[in-house]
């Protein structure tokens, strides 16, 4: 047998790769060169009668053929042709022998209606094969001649070179065209060459021996004829089978390593390539998903199609010619045309396998993906959450600490991975079920978790208890500051209420009794109260608004103002407020600003009248204003108790008071220095403070000379009046 290429497509030469039209030149070249030599050697003139004979029975050993496929290749194809070359090795001079074989091969490929370079390919390396025969048949075992050991010897040296002639250009041919590896496909060929060739041989040479001592015999080679020829296909058949079935499991990794549909159906279009060297492609959502004729139209056949059906490619909207074969993949259509098909044989049956393995890996990607999206939510919302989520196996051990909770805990959320929650967290209700409250730290860095701890069962992990961890350290100290506020606002509102009502009822029942300076002085207690009152309900008011949403600060009207004017009329009414303080101003004569006069004078009120209520009657309080380049300094100094060095932050803060409310011995609600500060960001400025424990405080306002600093989305015009 000799191996060619089959009659699968093939491009024509000027489409062939550079390297597949050079083997063929070189072929060809070859193939002249030793017919010229094999002619040369041979001084005798082929007889036509000879030739004729030879060459019939060359032919018909051609139509008695094992074609094994090479995928996207082409086929190396084995006939019984070299059965009777051999035969005549043994018989007939090379140039009998050559012209016989140069005859039979050229009808043959005329008869297959091969294309030219598919036909020069093939004569060419089946004469370089047998020109290469005859010279070393000729070398060793001048033909005509006796048929003896030599003679045999001879012919299958020259058998065993015809074989490995054809084998290594056909190699040569298919992996040029292919791409595959030239060791690769000689070592797939070789082997059963080798067989094949051996076996034609052996025939060759009995029907040589029936022909010279017994002729009357040579009809008993058609048994063994025959059954050789089974013996190839079985062979062949074998081969393939094993060949197609490594490739199918490659491909069935592909498909189960496909991570959604689309991959899938691209795995699948490979795979089909591999294993029957097919061309295919995947109609889905009204388009094609692989490569298709440019011409190609919509495929008409439902995706839901129960069984292959095998028509027309054209009825299937290819623009191509011969049959081909569709399998409904319950989402898509797979359709395969060329190649290996076989549409009715085993070609069909692996598409049947592929299609199969393709739905339930699609199946399993849909799976895959819904899974792995539902994942990603669960991990983005454990992730994102503010409260902390601690997940623990039955032994204790951290199985997942998101990082909220990571954060809370001060700890790196992956080295505490398989610890004891004990050794990452402390000591805690981890093993209880149940909400808790859990108390970390102490002073100003204690910490209150509310830990709620529950139990879950996994049958991949068994039993986990899952903490779920808020800080509730906030809205502890919102609410003790509710608790404060309440405190000092009904103290404060208490103090003012209750000479208001006691004058009130006395001037109500003794009007006429009550001399009437003494009906003054009542009246004024009770004005003087209702202005404590009113500056109390004002402050409120105002730290609601700077408490709302969306009101980050005071509104404030920027307008040109005179400090130093503003501050003078301010210390010329103060005496009336503070009657038991004297209120001293240091300030040039005068201080041109740009800033809000209503919210300076609010911010002065505020210091003054802090100041005075924690010094001592009698004692002074000193108003300065200064210039200090593009800004303006605002300082007012008592000489007071004092303010301890860790409270001086505090003080500004809502209700906050260096004095305990239950026993304090001055009045206010701890809001005076929290409006400052917020006036004095509004205004573009700060608020700061100097102080000695018994000796006094300065509280120092430092505010810009022009509007230019003030934020703009706080600022509004002032109106005309």
């Amino acid at each position: 047998m000799i191996p060619a290429l089959s009659r699968t497509h093939r491009p024509p030469v000027a489409a062939l790769p550079l390297a597949a039209r050079r083997l063929v030149q070189a072929t060809a070249a070859v193939a002249v060169g030793l017919a010229v030599a094999a002619v040369t050697v041979d001084a005798t003139l082929p007889s036509i009668l000879d030739v004729v004979l030879l060459a019939t029975a060359i032919a018909g050993g051609e139509a008695i053929r094992v074609d094994l496929p090479y995928r996207r290749g082409g086929t190396a194809r084995f006939t019984l042709g070299d059965a009777t070359l051999a035969a005549g090795l043994l018989l007939a001079p090379p140039t009998t022998v050559l012209v016989a074989a140069v005859l039979a091969i050229t009808a043959w490929q005329l008869l297959e209606r091969q294309r030219l370079v598919k036909l020069a390919f093939n004569v060419a390396q089946y004469v370089a094969g047998a020109a290469t025969a005859t010279l070393v048949v000729q070398l060793l075992a001048p033909r005509p001649g006796p048929v003896g050991p030599s003679a045999v010897g001879a012919a299958a040296i020259g058998v065993a070179l015809f074989l490995v002639v054809n084998t290594v250009t056909v190699a040569g041919i298919i992996a040029t065209t292919s791409g595959d590896d030239f060791a690769v496909t000689m070592r797939r060929m070789i082997g059963t060459a080798a067989l094949l060739a051996a076996g034609n041989a052996c025939l060759g040479l009995l029907g040589v021996l029936l022909f010279t001592f017994h002729p009357w015999a040579l009809p008993t080679l058609v048994v063994p004829l025959v059954l050789l020829h089974a013996a190839y296909r079985q062979e062949v058949r074998a081969r393939v089978d094993r060949e197609r079935s490594q490739a199918f499991v490659e491909v069935e990794h592909r498909l189960g390593d496909a991570a959604d549909p689309d991959q899938v159906r691209t795995a699948l279009i490979a795979g089909v390539g591999t294993i029957l060297g097919s061309n295919a492609a995947v109609w889905r959502d009204g388009m094609w998903l692989g490569e298709v004729p440019a011409d190609s139209g919509p495929c008409p056949v439902e995706a839901t199609l129960p069984l292959p059906l095998v028509t027309q490619a054209r009825a299937l909207g290819l623009a191509v010619a011969g049959e081909c074969v569709a399998l409904g993949l319950g989402d898509a259509v797979l359709v395969v045309w060329s190649g290996e098909l076989d549409p009715r044989g085993q070609g069909r049956e692996w598409l049947e396998r592929l299609a199969a393995s393709a739905r339930v890996h699609a199946q399993r990607s849909v799976a895959a993906t819904f899974l792995r999206q539902e994942r990603a939510t669960l991990g983005a919302v454990v992730d994102g959450t503010g409260d902390g989520i601690l997940v623990l196996d039955a032994d204790g051990l951290v199985r997942l600490c998101n990082p909220a909770m990571a954060a809370l805990a001060q700890v790196d959320g992956l080295a505490a991975l398989h610890l004891p929650a004990t050794e990452v967290l402390g000591d805690g209700p981890w093993a209880s079920e149940g909400v808790h409250d859990v108390v970390r730290g102490g002073g100003d860095s204690e910490r209150v978790w509310r830990v709620s701890v529950s139990t879950v069962r996994d049958r991949a992990h068994g039993e986990l208890r899952v903490a779920v961890v808020h800080d509730v350290t906030a809205e502890r100290r919102v609410a003790r500051t509710k608790d404060d506020m309440l405190s000092i606002v009904s103290h404060e509102l208490r103090t003012p209420l209750t000479p208001i009502k006691g004058n009130a009822q006395l001037l109500r029942r003794r009007w006429e009794r009550v001399p009437a300076h003494r009906r003054e002085q009542l009246l004024a207690q009770i004005e003087h109260g209702s202005d404590h009152l009113t500056s109390l309900v004002e402050d409120l008011l105002l730290v609601g608004q700077l408490s709302s949403a969306g009101e980050a600060a005071p509104r404030v009207r920027a307008a040109p103002t005179d400090l130093a004017a503003l501050a003078r009329e301010a210390t010329e009414q103060f005496p009336a407020v503070h009657p038991h303080h004297e209120i001293a101003l240091d300030a040039p004569e005068t201080l041109a600003t740009v800033t809000d006069p209503i919210r300076m004078r609010q911010i002065l009120d505020n210091l003054v009248g802090n100041a005075c209520k924690f010094s001592e009657a009698g004692t002074r309080v000193d108003v300065r204003l200064a210039e200090d380049g593009e800004w303006v300094l605002l300082a007012v100094t008592d000489r007071g108790r004092g303010i301890p060095p860790e409270d001086r932050e505090r003080v500004f803060e809502r209700f906050e008071r260096v004095e305990d409310p239950l026993v304090m011995t001055t009045s206010g609600a701890g809001l005076g220095l929290y409006i400052v500060r917020a006036l004095a960001r509004a205004l573009g400025g700060d608020v700061g403070v100097d102080s000695m424990l018994g000796v006094g405080s300065t509280f120092s306002v430092r505010l810009p000379a022009t509007a230019a600093a003030l934020a703009p989305a706080v600022i509004q015009p002032a109106r005309v009046a």
